[in-house]
């Protein structure tokens, strides 16, 4: 009995640590992706305040749909190999950023490059970003309102469809599956909430200001690697105690 106790605290974390864990992961991952210049394309265009709950009420809605697909492969997988899985999956992303830094024009301005990624976006007939401040988003500031029902449901579309086979929903899922599921479900909660926040502010506080592509990449390669060195240590921790005694 003691020895199961020891194998259950050695190969589990802290529900702190995990939670702690999920909102470093998601953060990475979203901050300057695609879904987030949606949140700030959207909020430059119309009011904020619905830009917002239209946004994360997508986000909110992918966390349970992770939480319930990395149920699913916890079921039919052991946590151990569920392990050597995420780390594998993180040490991809690694890679992959490592790779976008590569290719990333080194003047290039990963703001810009996300208005011009996203510009093209249609919702419902109306581009998403038109270069300007839309003459309605005075009229739309007001949270409840009939005109404020249509700019809730294109933000909850366009930021549902960007984040719909994203990154950041792979690698949450590979958390769910790997991980305590109340934590993990919490920590990738916050950081959607924090990011959304922080897309709907950028809207007027990075007007006129530059971030090279490079830089961003490369942080996120680097930060993706020790998420792939933690849950390689996961795995390898519940393989060893998981492993038969003499």
């Amino acid at each position: 009995m003691d020895m199961h106790h020891e194998v259950l605290a050695h190969g589990s974390h802290t529900q702190l640590e995990v939670f702690a864990r999920s909102v470093g992961l998601v953060g990475v991952a979203e901050l300057f992706d695609k879904t987030w210049f949606m949140g700030l394309i959207l909020a430059l265009r119309y009011g904020p305040c619905t830009v917002f709950l239209g946004s994360f009420s997508a986000l909110f809605l992918h966390c349970f749909l992770a939480a319930a697909l990395g149920l699913a492969f916890a079921q039919c997988l052991s946590k151990v190999v569920l392990s050597f899985l995420t780390a594998g999956l993180f040490f991809c992303f690694s890679l992959m950023y490592t790779k976008d830094w590569y290719e990333a024009d080194p003047e290039s301005d990963i703001i810009e490059a996300g208005k011009e990624d996203c510009g093209d976006i249609d919702v419902a007939g109306i581009p998403l970003y038109s270069g300007e401040v839309s003459a309605g988003k005075k009229a739309s500031d007001s949270v409840l309102g009939g005109a404020n029902w249509s700019v809730f449901v294109k933000s909850f579309i366009a930021v549902f469809i960007a984040e719909w086979g994203d990154r950041t929903q792979i690698a949450m899922i590979g958390q769910h599956a790997s991980q305590p599921l109340i934590p993990v479900f919490l920590g990738s909660t916050l950081a959607f909430f924090l990011l959304t926040l922080s897309a709907v502010g950028a809207a007027t506080l990075l007007n006129g200001q530059k971030l090279k592509e490079k830089t961003v990449f490369g942080f996120s390669a680097c930060c993706f690697a020790v998420f792939g060195l933690l849950a390689l240590r996961d795995a390898l921790s519940m393989h060893s105690f998981a492993a038969p005694h003499p």
